[in-house]
Order: C-alpha cells, then structure tokens, then sequence
C-alpha cells in the first residue's frame, strides 16, 4: 500500500477546528510540510492577537525515539505510521513536571485538507484539539 505524501503549503481553515481553551486564540496559521517518506520536515507558524508562535522539526517516519537534552530538558520524540495516519510525538521532562504532546495527521477530502489531531497532557494544559487545514 502506498503511504500519503504530507507535502505542501497548508492553511488553517479556523471554522473547521475544534479547540480547546489556550489554543482557541489562534486566529490563523500556516503549515508547510516537505515529506519524502521516511523524511518528514514541517515548519509552522500560528498567529494569536499576541505574538506568533513559529516551530518546524524534522524526523523520520520509522518510529525510532530521537533522545535530546537541552537546559536541564530532556526531550524524547518520534514519528510513525498508523495505517495512512503520521503520529509525530514528543515526551518533555523536566525537574518540575512532564509534558506529552502528540498530533495524528491524516489527509482528508481526497489529500485536499489536512487534519492534525492533538493531544497535550502536563503542565495543567491538558488540550484535545482539532487541528484543519486546507491545501494551497
């Protein structure tokens, strides 16, 4: 079976999400994504009434745990395949606490929209957002 190709310039169609509170400040993001499998790099950026959030990383979509540590933060991340579905997460830990992040992306709408599935737990910022996008 042939696996999607994430690749391309993604828009967050707002009305389509579904966030909780903290995230629902977003106003509008651009998500640009270059996927030659296992190579999957993705580079954002969210825009709030306040100051812009911008990220990008890179991982390979073969499950392997990537291990970093930064300041005293370790930080344990990964891609895999779940089906036709990506699941990129990452486990924070630090001397205060832990954070775990994860987002299934899946193609929708015959690969014309991108929906990322999160879900944030620690730091008492436990979130379950959807996450839509559409194709430019």
């Amino acid at each position: 079976m042939r696996k999607p190709d994430f690749s391309g310039e993604w828009i967050l169609d707002r009305q389509a999400c579904t966030l909780s509170p903290g995230a629902d400040a977003i106003q509008s993001a651009v998500v640009r994504i270059e996927h030659r499998d296992p190579n999957f790099r993705y580079k954002a950026k969210f825009v709030s009434a306040g100051d812009p959030v911008e990220f990008e990383y890179e991982l390979l979509s073969d499950g392997r745990e990537v291990v970093a540590t930064h300041e005293g933060t370790r930080t344990i991340s990964s891609l895999r395949w779940e089906g036709e579905a990506l699941v990129a997460s990452w486990q924070t830990q630090r001397a205060d606490g832990e954070l775990k992040i994860s987002f299934r992306h899946e193609l929708v709408n015959e690969g014309r929209r991108l929906r990322a599935v999160e879900e944030l737990r620690g730091e008492g910022r436990d979130q379950d957002n959807i996450w839509v996008f559409d194709r430019q």
